[in-house]
């Protein structure tokens, strides 16, 4: 018999006749069953405690403090979890930069930043060259001084390459910079590339200036620490054209040198660059922090990137395509997408300034000291290398590789369930044969009547169901709230993305604590079974484990099947749990059985009143059972029934503890990170189209992975914590259903673009050549309609933002879904704001001479491109076409698409990788490093339906980028605008947006033209 004396000893020695007549007993079996009965007192004549009073009292508190009751529990379980979101988001903080700097030199960075973004300067501007001469005049000196540094200015690499449905001819100015290993076999270079070309609409700060000027830095420093490999920089141009300059890099003989790279980009507005992509595990070391003293990288960004959730693009897909093959990483802002490609993309409004910059120097210095230093692992190359990656809050990176992964976690589905069941029987089987009568006869169980009666079955089916009743339950509301944020405020996760998951969260606590704490009434049955919170713990943790198992099922399918490797998460914490319910196992082989069937447990009345006051928020550790205060009439020795176990009560402490740090810290950390990289990056991707179901499924699925962690402990968790999840849900919820979205500091994206059509005056004439048809598209052809088009997304794009412009007051306004950026809606209309593609008309003279008179007319001034079409052959075409102040022009095949088309003067054949697909190319981008430049190109196309003969019909068209806000002088002193000679070229269309457009909301680009006239051709 165990005896539980809560009171003092001495005292009933000296009043015998008290314990008769104040004393009741309680004996409880194995099975919990209590029969209430009278005794005597034991034998306590000559018993001497060994423990001093204060002992006494010190032990008496150790349960109170570390034993697995509501405020130890409570307070642990919020210490974890705010410690580690404290984690998440201090680490995420950028340090400012130390006053030692390694050999760089930021100051020098920021100085050049200023100059390369004092102006949009996308490839088809006068100042993309002022940036080009720019960044000449700082490699040139230390080409100069340093025999192993060379420059390659290229002025000479074109060619052409197709993807589906496109086509294109590009003539680079790429500035490479190629710095001699010590001991280079070749062909083991390092390739850093980041692109100094903007978009027209943005000054480019993050959006590749941080990447070029870095490069910058870097060159200086291995000019001064040469490396055992060869180090070639390419700072390209055209990047934003769709990654043309990272082609025209494969068309330079200094390509054959590399096999590894790494490319800095900016997929947004500053912040920590991050390792966005990677290709095999072995330049993926080159990140430990060993080498990076802030590694941030996650593979789940690969993920992303891959499936299309973040819809962009970088050299990266070029250096690892066809024709480079290169290994490598892809290092890239993310933070602050809604300026990406605005005007808020400039020094000033750069998310951290200075300390981003530095973030990027610092990772790429260390990264690019590892590829170029570092011993190379080969056995990395290949499937079979494929990594898994992520930081430590920023202090450590984790690498290993997929196929381990995949190993582990079938290992795992199989071990683990078959190593918790043996251990879960060995725990039954012990406890049985330890739970027996005195005469070792085994502990009688109540009839399957009395079992019914006591409706124990319900209490052991909910015991073991409640856990996915509570599932099934925050599943079906997380659904309902992701509904709700939908039909009444779909952008509010645009500006607010962590209050969205807070919202997620406070319900996903409720949803699932409340359930799990539900229980019957169990003092309508004197006999009724008493379930301890730790045999309530440890059937939870099992219910967990389950769980996680499925999670793990799932996980392994999706890394063999389509090598997802951002569930590692699940991995880790299946570990944790199985690693849990293991010690759960033990803990009850190990701890105190009822020997001989009852047991005793009797307090004094004064004990009662001091544990009350001790426990007034513990009601869940006593026997669920109704206490009255003390009177006079109370009895000293009070009575209740013991559990089978009470870890609090009966001295053994800590097991829980232990449970906890298993399965709460490593899977809160891992989900919490990643939650924070997606609530970073993809919720100001609504602008660009991306579905919003999609950003706040990944919210919610965050918050419910964050809170499933401490359901094993949910029984001893303060009340007050559902007061404060409750009040909390209300509250957020209410304000984002209801608060504006957008702000200057998240502006909502919207992209322009105005279309000229040209008349189409054609003069038909007889060829030679088979007597087929040309015509000429002549440079006066004036204009005979202009539209702007503008597209976002639809509510906000036609009732908040179209109608504040006025050149669109009183317009016919004519809005489609948009194809190219699924989600929106393009809306255009006719407009009396014409824009003017400046510069000197080369046809002037020409158009002169014809008149009789010599002198620019206004109808001169009109003209936009000059194009000639033939038919060459009977599937055969050439188009000459010449363009104004442009270097960039396009051809659109509307009737068929072309199966062969080559540039004259341009390198013979197509890039290898990249030829023209087996349906055809319905347009054909030319660009070239100089203006004016006149376009010859030959095509062919395939018959239909065997009609041969047919021709072709299609639109040639030019594109314009300059307008003059963009070219004001801010005194930067780079470039003089007029050195070209002609007109300003003029797009008051866009300047009308921008001048009228809400502080909310921000103009970029749709495509590479900020203009476009065309006229249509046929041959």
């Amino acid at each position: 018999m165990f005896l539980e004396i809560n009171f003092y000893s001495t005292f009933f020695q000296r009043r015998p006749s008290l314990w008769k007549e104040r004393c009741k007993f309680e004996e409880v079996d194995a099975q919990g069953n209590s029969i209430s009965y009278s005794h005597h007192p034991p034998d306590l004549t000559g018993q001497r405690s060994p423990l001093t009073p204060t002992t006494m009292r010190i032990v008496d508190r150790i349960p109170t403090v570390v034993g697995f009751r509501v405020i130890p529990t409570t307070v642990l379980v919020l210490l974890t979890y705010l410690t580690i979101f404290t984690l998440v988001i201090v680490t995420d903080w950028l340090p400012e930069p130390p006053k030692n700097q390694n050999g760089l030199d930021l100051k020098q960075a920021y100085t050049d930043l200023r100059h390369i973004t004092a102006h949009p300067h996308p490839y088809n501007s006068h100042y993309n060259d002022a940036v080009h001469d720019y960044i000449l005049s700082r490699v040139r000196p230390v080409a100069a001084s340093t025999s192993f540094v060379h420059i390659s200015d290229d002025q000479t690499s074109n060619g052409s390459w197709a993807s589906p449905g496109y086509g294109v001819y590009f003539e680079g100015t790429n500035i490479l910079v190629k710095i001699d290993g010590k001991s280079s076999n070749g062909n083991d270079g390092v390739l850093f590339s980041a692109h100094y070309d903007s978009v027209s609409t943005a000054p480019g700060a993050t959006d590749d200036g941080m990447g070029v000027v870095t490069l910058l830095q870097l060159i200086d420093y291995f000019a001064k620490h040469r490396p055992d490999r060869t180090a070639i920089f390419n700072i390209n141009n055209g990047e934003e054209d769709w990654l043309n300059g990272a082609h025209a890099f494969l068309q330079h003989t200094w390509s054959n040198l590399t096999d590894t790279f790494l490319n800095l980009e900016g997929a947004a507005a500053g912040g920590r660059p991050i390792l966005f992509r990677a290709t095999s595990t072995s330049p993926v070391r080159a990140f430990r922090s060993d080498y990076v003293p802030h590694p941030h990288a996650n593979v789940i960004s690969s993920d992303a990137f891959a499936r299309g959730v973040i819809r962009s693009g970088t050299d990266y897909e070029v250096y690892t395509g066809a024709g480079a093959e290169m290994e490598g990483l892809d290092v890239a802002f993310y933070k602050g997408r809604s300026r990406y490609h605005t005007k808020y993309d400039a020094v000033p409004y750069t998310n951290g300034g200075e300390r981003s910059l530095w973030a990027m120097m610092e990772t790429a210095q260390g990264a690019g000291n590892a590829l170029l230093n570092a011993k190379r692992h080969k056995q990395d190359q290949g499937s079979g290398g494929t990594p898994v990656y992520f930081d430590l809050v920023k202090a450590e990176l984790v690498i290993f590789y997929l196929n381990d992964l995949l190993i582990y976690n079938v290992v795992s589905l199989v071990v683990g369930p078959i190593s918790l069941i043996f251990f879960v029987v060995c725990e039954y089987v012990l406890r049985n044969e330890r739970a027996r009568q005195p005469n070792g006869h085994p502990v009688s169980r109540p009839s399957v009547l009395e079992w019914l009666k006591q409706r124990s079955w319900l209490r052991a089916l909910w015991r073991r169901s409640k856990f996915w009743i509570a599932l099934v339950i925050t599943i079906a509301l997380q659904a309902l709230l992701v509904w709700g944020y939908l039909a009444f405020n779909s952008f509010t996760v645009y500006s607010s993305p962590y209050l969205v998951l807070i919202s997620f969260f406070s319900l996903a606590y409720l949803s699932l604590v409340i359930p799990l704490t539900f229980t019957f009434n169990q003092t309508q049955s004197p006999t009724a079974k008493y379930i301890a919170p730790e045999r309530e713990k440890h059937t939870l943790l099992i219910q967990v484990y389950i769980f996680t198992w499925i999670l793990l099922l799932f996980s392994t399918i999706a890394v063999a099947r389509a090598q997802v490797g951002g569930l590692y998460f699940v991995t880790a914490w299946n570990t944790g749990v199985w690693i849990a319910c293991l010690l759960a196992a033990v803990e009850g082989m190990m701890l105190p059985v009822p020997q001989g069937g009852p047991r005793v447990r009797f307090h004094s009345a004064h004990h009662h009143h001091h544990h009350e006051h001790e426990e007034d928020q513990d009601a869940d550790d006593d026997d669920r059972e109704q206490r009255q205060p003390p009177t006079e009439a109370t009895p000293l020795i009070g009575y209740s029934r013991a559990s089978l176990r009470k870890p609090q009560e009966g001295g053994v402490v800590g097991w829980w503890i232990v449970h906890l740090l298993l399965t709460i810290p490593a899977p809160v950390l891992l989900i919490a990170q990643m939650g924070s990289l997606l609530l970073d990056s993809l919720p100001q991707t609504l602008a660009d189209g991306s579905p919003a179901y999609v950003v706040y499924a990944a919210a919610s699925l965050t918050a419910v992975l964050l809170a499933v962690p401490l359901t094993p402990f949910s029984g001893k968790l303060h009340r007050g914590l559902f007061f404060l999840f409750f009040l909390s849900f209300l509250i957020v919820t209410a304000y984002l259903w209801l608060a504006f979205p957008f702000s200057s500091a998240d502006p909502l994206k919207v992209f322009f673009q105005q279309k000229v059509t040209l008349s189409n005056v054609v003069s038909e004439r007889h060829s030679s050549i088979m007597g087929l048809s040309n015509s000429t598209v002549h440079p006066t052809a004036g204009v005979r309609k202009v539209v702007t088009a503008i597209t976002g997304t639809p509510y906000y794009l036609k009732n908040e933002i179209i109608p504040r412009l006025p050149s669109a007051s009183g317009k016919e306004l004519k809005c489609r879904d948009e194809k190219a950026k699924r989600g929106l809606v393009t809306c255009e209309w006719e407009s009396t704001l014409v824009p003017s593609p400046g510069g000197r008309n080369p046809w002037e003279d020409d158009f002169a001479a014809a008149q009789g008179r010599v002198g620019a007319t206004s109808k001169s001034r009109q003209s936009w491109f000059k194009a000639e079409v033939a038919r060459t052959g009977v599937r055969k075409g050439q188009i000459v076409l010449q363009g104004r102040n442009t270097r960039s022009c396009r051809l659109y095949f509307d009737s068929r698409p072309i199966i062969k088309y080559v540039v004259e003067g341009g390198h013979e054949g197509m890039q290898k990788g990249y030829e023209v697909g087996k349906v055809g190319a319905s347009e054909v981008r030319l660009w070239s490093r100089t203006r004016d430049r006149e376009f010859v190109v030959d095509f062919e196309w395939e018959d239909d339906d065997g009609r041969e003969g047919e021709g072709i019909t299609g639109r040639i068209a030019c594109e314009w980028v300059e307008y003059e806000s963009g070219n004001l002088d801010n005194g930067d002193g780079q470039w003089d605008l007029q050195r070209g000679g002609g007109e300003r070229a003029k797009i008051p269309a866009f300047e009308e947006v921008l001048a009228f457009l809400p502080e909310w909301a921000v103009a970029s680009k749709t495509t590479d033209g900020l203009v476009e006239a065309w006229s249509p051709f046929s041959v």
